[in-house]
């Protein structure tokens, strides 16, 4: 049998074959099921078998399945423009659709050079980011990325942009309460901009809760109003990363919604159509776009798949389940996934475990009194997700979170609808996968 092709961190695993899912559960080619607790790749917001989804897609197919957005407009992408306008915070009114969370930061990306460029200011040309932060796999959005793991290989193609530290307040040496260290850790932004010069940058781009490189990290609100604060003394534009915290995860619509902040650009993927059809959106404020209005500046971007019917029509129907009932079930859910995970708050090998929402990131460590990392080529991470995988629950491993090349983790992003059972099942599973791991690592050792 020919392989079509081999991905992840050098690993060549005997990939399970899904043939049928339902609600928070995969089943494979041999009839096993397995519990998706990371929704895929935290994007499967509603689960597996979301009532009616089929007959939306074939409904639009059988009307019109393309069209050029650089020319028509189709009433689902005038519709899910306008609730995500509704759904946004402040004035975040204006949408532009692509097909994946790379686009849609890559259009942001152009979005804030275009900006200034109108303005009368075409110096301003970077982007300014955080360590241990991902955005993408294209190149501008990589380059914006902190993860110098997944940068490493394509290091002479990207633009060597600035970073400031990462928003981790447990690595943090700022002095204070939770709202003073933050503030202090803002200020980085401040000095970085003033450093670089005003004048040439751009954006800053942040995930206001930490995703796949750090994952449920968030500091206290004080840091991202501060954020905003900077970036608008500046005239930088801030842009919110929300592909994979958007649309209910951290248990409010948005982790912008739940910090008070409103950033001049929001991108937003994954949870926007569940998984069910490739679309993105990047949401855009008033005065950006007046900006480019009144100086007859256009955003001369697009892709060929923008906006295409299918997608923002799956996305109009997804949005119907986002609500407020939703997001109190989540908060609620998210309470009963760390109660079934709290064994691990006294496992050896667990030097930080936090939660955010339906959120929950756990962090491995070697010494918990002075929290220090495992040799990456340990592989912690790794061995807790196959051995979770053997006791029938699917996570999502990383590492890098500490500086970019040591410090496992794994995260947990069940499915928003995720039932008290299947719960139960990813609390037993990854328990015992971490108790697993700690044992065998304690043998290592010992020999």
């Amino acid at each position: 049998m020919s392989v079509l092709y081999k991905w992840g961190a050098g690993r060549n695993p005997d990939h399970p074959t899904i043939v049928d899912a339902h609600d928070a559960v995969l089943v494979t080619a041999d009839g096993d099921e397995i519990v998706d607790a990371a929704a895929g790749a935290a994007v499967v917001n509603l689960g597996h078998s979301l009532d009616g989804i089929g007959a939306v897609m074939a409904d639009q197919a059988d009307r019109v399945g393309y069209v050029s957005t650089s020319h028509f407009r189709t009433p689902s992408v005038e519709s899910v423009a306008d609730r995500l306008a509704a759904m946004t915070p402040g004035d975040l009114d204006t949408a532009f659709f692509v097909t994946s969370g790379s686009e849609a930061v890559e259009s942001a990306i152009k979005l804030a050079r275009d900006y200034h460029v109108a303005r009368g200011e075409p110096t301003r040309q970077t982007v300014i980011g955080r360590w241990q932060s991902y955005h993408g796999a294209t190149l501008g959005a990589l380059s914006a990325s902190g993860n110098t793991d997944r940068r490493a290989t394509y290091a002479p193609l990207l633009h060597e942009w600035p970073k400031i530290a990462p928003a981790d307040p447990t690595r943090w040496d700022h002095r204070g309460d939770p709202e003073t260290q933050a503030i202090a850790a803002a200020a980085e932004l401040d000095r970085l901009i003033r450093r670089t010069g005003p004048e040439t940058v751009a954006a800053f781009i942040a995930e206001p809760v930490g995703g796949a490189s750090l994952p449920a990290a968030r500091p206290h609100p004080a840091y991202y109003r501060e954020v905003a604060r900077i970036c608008a003394t500046h005239d930088v534009l801030f842009i919110a990363d929300e592909v994979m915290v958007g649309f209910g995860r951290t248990g409010d619509a948005f982790a912008c919604t739940g910090l008070d902040v409103t950033p001049d650009i929001m991108v937003l993927g994954k949870g926007l159509s569940a998984g069910y059809a490739p679309i993105s959106a990047t949401m855009v404020r008033d005065h950006v776009v007046e900006t480019l209005e009144t100086h007859a500046h256009s955003f001369a971007h697009g892709h060929t798949y923008s906006a295409t019917p299918i997608s923002t029509a799956v996305a109009d129907h997804v949005l119907d389940h986002y609500t407020s009932a939703l997001y109190a079930a989540v908060r609620r859910r998210g309470e009963r996934l760390e109660s079934a995970l709290a064994p691990l708050r006294d496992s050896p090998i667990v030097g930080e475990m936090r939660r955010v929402g339906l959120q929950v990131g756990i962090e491995f460590v070697t010494d918990r009194s002075t929290n220090s990392p495992f040799d990456p080529d340990t592989a912690v991470a790794t061995r807790v997700y196959d051995a979770a995988l053997e006791n029938g629950v699917y996570t999502y491993p990383g590492g890098g979170s500490v500086d970019g090349r040591a410090g496992d983790h794994l995260m947990l992003t069940p499915p928003l609808t995720v039932d008290d059972d299947a719960i139960a099942t990813i609390g037993r599973g990854v328990v015992d996968a971490v108790g697993q791991t700690a044992d065998a690592l304690s043998a290592m050792a010992s020999e």
